[in-house]
């Protein structure tokens, strides 16, 4: 992960390309970009809020993580929310989606609505959204995420976050 570890805010993608494996920073190049430019429409900068991965290995060939593979670190990132212990979540893309939340739908059925998990007797609330990588691919789906971003501002400003 980087960015603020003391940040109410976390940011979870899929996993990690290639300039994320030579940096060791998360969210780079052009999806890194893009990221930057939808979390300022809301007013946040990317240094203030807390990003890892589902995955945090770069699967071969850049494929979607296996089933197995996000159940695998699943337990690992869960820890890692509970350690971090945001105010909110927000997944970026299915495999953070099934990861955290077990939903194994397709995102655009489960994007936009707020989400509630509980780790270690703490209640976290989750936005799930698309990743800016798909959004790169699919860019007619930018409007959904800026409705899902205008969410996320909303309770940001209704639990008193300042970022």
């Amino acid at each position: 992960g980087s960015g603020d570890i003391a940040s109410k805010i976390m940011i979870i993608g899929e996993a990690p390309g290639e300039e994320e494996e030579e940096t060791g920073e998360t969210f780079q190049g052009e999806s890194g970009s893009l990221l930057e430019k939808m979390l300022l429409a809301i007013n946040i900068k990317k240094k203030n809020v807390y990003s890892t991965y589902a995955i945090n290995f770069r699967p071969p060939e850049d494929r979607k993580p296996t089933s197995q593979e996000i159940k695998r670190y699943s337990v690992f990132l869960k820890e890692h929310i509970a350690i971090i212990n945001p105010k909110i979540v927000i997944l970026f893309g299915s495999t953070a989606m099934q990861s955290i939340t077990s939903i194994n739908q397709r995102i655009s059925n489960e994007r936009g609505k707020w989400k509630e998990i509980i780790l270690k007797n703490k209640t976290y609330p989750v936005m799930i959204t698309f990743s800016p990588s798909y959004l790169i691919r699919f860019p007619e789906n930018k409007k959904f995420s800026w409705e899902d971003l205008k969410k996320i501002k909303e309770k940001i400003q209704d639990l008193n976050i300042i970022i």
